[in-house]
């Protein structure tokens, strides 16, 4: 019931009539008195004190017929109670004191600051009467002649006597997280680039927001790529070194030297590339200083989908802990969606594997109230501690302990909240009773699972193909094996080899669009082809043999100004010819012909077709194979026997013929008549 309560002693003033604090109708635009300052944590026997000002259409008003109604409503025993409350849905004043807004001058004009003390058994005039502990909604009205013309709801945290207990024996732990979105983005030369404007911006703010929580003792869990970091360092040192040095009392979330969905990289069986990278974007932290007393791979910030098998990497890389925002959390098979809000408890996701792995989600009401924040911030920050203490207050009605409760606090899409909300509302949250400022990975630890009806209920999590990183991790082996091939016909000391590897190990990563992915294959294969095409290999030749074994000399040039290592090879697919090709590479100095001596053994007479293949030192063949001749005109053993006999054949003949002819003669001379 409201009654109508005499001034305040302290300013002396006479109250309105009872009509005077009822209003007829609350109009929206009625709801714009703004609070500056206010007192939240009050002891039963201390004084709300408050400073209000008028919207601007009320300055200049006449006032001196008009109330300042504080009225104290019910007691909030549950967070569910607290949208209808703000809503003025469940308006029921237990107690109100009306004193005269002419009577409290604020500190700057249109301001109005008032005192009224609090009582706990008696109900006085003066006071506002509230017997138990526990947080309560007040709603300040500026009225005049039965109407409101302005009036602002607020709330205040009644702190317990001696005998009732203290809720700081029993903590709900209260975590920060922020995700920067500040990206790295890579050309084809693999040169990085971060958008300046926007990062230095949201670096700056990040900045100004761990400085704002620092002063309050209060930690957050902040997710910053390294080579985001990296590029600050160049872009801006003293921006760099301002936020190394906030990031010293805060825990940073490990991430992937180059950027890389965890999810992907799994179900393209690149888990082993995903680690190697988490590991350099540690490493890389840590030679940017921030070392392993810092950083954790514990929790990861999801603000975009991630799969089962990203989880299941996650998780054998020892993270226990998802924190993640609503939009996604929402989109999970087995979300109970907005009621996760009221519960303060981790929700588990069913992973392949047969385990689980923890997520917390995002408080979305306290994340729409840091995007959107209220009049004031001393409006918005009352209001998030509100609801903590609410949440809270519910679970110690209903016999759980708070102390295995929590709530992350963070921004709709984890960006970085404004600082000049974050002090004053981390300020409060210090100095709440029966709420503790918590790391994430402590809120891993120490909060409960979400269990309904003593289930408990996991989400199962979405599957996401890693077609488009098994693609770009194809492309790599291949151009891998081009690099390898070229670097083996390379003096040792050339640089160029690592380089191309280097350009090359970037292409999984989605900081490369596929026009630069395809610009840096290019690029390398270009400089590829010009090591490979400093070697003239000798077009078609014929060769003419004149023995049986001879040596057979192939002329080459390097062009390049570098030496380079080949291996020749001749070979005759027919079998008449066998070289003796040299299995070691052969050395080719820059800008000098140099001839390679071939021995080959020669079977057969005639002509056969040879072929000539140059191949680098690890055997990948340099351009297309060149098709030679080779005649073969020899004297061999066979030939000199034949020769020998056919001479015995005609030395015969000829012997035989003079033999025959000297008979004949012989013949003639018998038979002729004596003279």
């Amino acid at each position: 019931m409201i009654r109508t309560r005499g001034l305040l002693a302290l300013v002396g003033l006479i109250v309105t009539s009872f009509v005077a604090l009822v209003p007829s109708h609350v109009d929206a635009v009625h709801g714009d008195l703004q609070l500056i300052a206010q007192n939240f944590n009050i002891a039963a026997d201390g004084s709300l004190t408050a400073t209000i000002a008028l919207p601007a259409r009320l300055l200049g008003a006449d006032l001196s017929g008009a109330v300042l109604a504080v009225s104290v409503e019910q007691r909030v025993d549950n967070r569910e109670d607290l949208l209808p409350i703000t809503q003025r849905q469940l308006a029921r004043a237990d107690d109100t004191v009306a004193i005269s807004p002419l009577c409290c001058p604020g500190p700057q004009p249109g301001q109005y600051t008032f005192s009224i003390p609090l009582e706990i058994a008696e109900v006085l005039p003066t006071s506002l009467n509230i017997s138990r502990t526990g947080l309560y909604p007040v709603n300040i009205a500026l009225q005049r002649d039965g109407r409101i013309m302005s009036t602002v709801l607020t709330f205040i945290n009644r702190l317990p006597t001696e005998g009732e207990g203290s809720p700081a024996d029993d903590p709900m732990a209260v975590g920060l997280a922020i995700g920067t979105h500040s990206a790295v983005r890579l050309d084809d030369k693999g040169t990085t680039s971060v958008d300046i404007g926007s990062t230095v911006a949201e670096m700056t703010s990040l900045a100004d927001t761990l400085d704002a929580i620092a002063a309050n003792k209060v930690s957050a869990t902040v997710r910053v790529a390294p080579a985001v970091l990296a590029s600050l360092q160049v872009l801006n040192p003293a921006l760099f070194a301002r936020l190394i040095t906030a990031l010293q009392a805060d825990q940073v979330v490990v991430e992937p030297q180059w950027p890389i969905e965890p999810s992907a990289a799994a179900s393209a069986g690149q888990g082993a590339l995903y680690t190697s990278w988490l590991r350099a974007g540690q490493d890389r932290l840590a030679g940017l200083g921030l070392g392993p007393a810092v950083t954790t791979t514990s929790t990861i910030l999801v603000d975009q989908p991630i799969g089962e098998t990203g989880a299941v990497l996650r998780r054998n890389l020892l993270t226990s802990l998802m924190v993640m925002t609503p939009t996604v959390y929402d989109t999970l098979d087995g979300s109970i969606k907005q009621f996760s809000d009221y519960r303060g408890e981790l929700v588990p996701a069913n992973l392949p594997n047969n385990t689980t792995l923890d997520i917390a989600v995002v408080d979305r009401i306290i994340s729409s109230l840091l995007a959107k924040p209220l009049d004031t911030p001393e409006l918005t920050r009352i209001y998030v501690v509100a609801n903590l203490l609410a949440l809270r207050q519910g679970i110690e009605i209903s016999g759980d302990n708070p102390r295995h409760r929590s709530v992350v606090l963070a921004m709709p899409d984890l960006g970085v909240p404004d600082p000049k909300v974050m002090g004053p509302l981390t300020a409060l949250i210090a100095e709440t009773p029966g709420l503790s400022s918590s790391t994430l990975d402590d809120i891993a630890f120490r909060t409960d699972r979400l269990l309904i009806d003593g289930d408990e209920h996991p989400v199962t999590l979405p599957s996401i193909p890693g077609d488009a990183v098994a693609k770009r991790v194809f492309k790599v082996a291949t151009l891998n094996d081009e690099i390898n091939g070229v670097a083996s016909m390379l003096p040792a000391a050339d640089e160029r080899p690592q380089d191309w590897h280097d350009l090359a190990a970037l292409l999984p990563t989605s900081a490369l669009d596929d026009s630069d992915a395809q610009s840096i294959i290019a690029t390398v294969q270009d400089d590829l082809a010009k090591v490979r095409d400093a070697v003239q290999i000798p077009v078609a030749f014929t060769i003419n043999l004149a023995g049986r074994r001879s040596t057979v000399r192939v002329r080459f040039v390097n062009t390049s100004d570098v030496p380079l290592n080949i291996r020749v090879q001749l070979t005759s697919p027919s079998g008449k010819l066998v070289f003796d090709n040299d299995p070691d590479p052969i050395l080719l100095p820059p800008g000098v012909p140099t001839e390679v001596a071939v021995p080959v053994d020669a079977r057969s007479n005639g002509t056969s077709g040879v072929s000539l293949d140059v191949f680098t030192p690890n055997n990948v063949q340099l351009g297309d194979t060149v098709p030679l001749k080779f005649r073969v005109k020899a004297l061999g053993v066979g030939n000199v026997l034949t020769i020998a006999l056919f001479g015995l054949v005609v030395l015969w003949w000829l012997a035989h013929m003079r033999s025959s002819r000297r008979k004949r003669r012989q013949l003639r001379a018998a038979t002729l008549p004596d003279s």
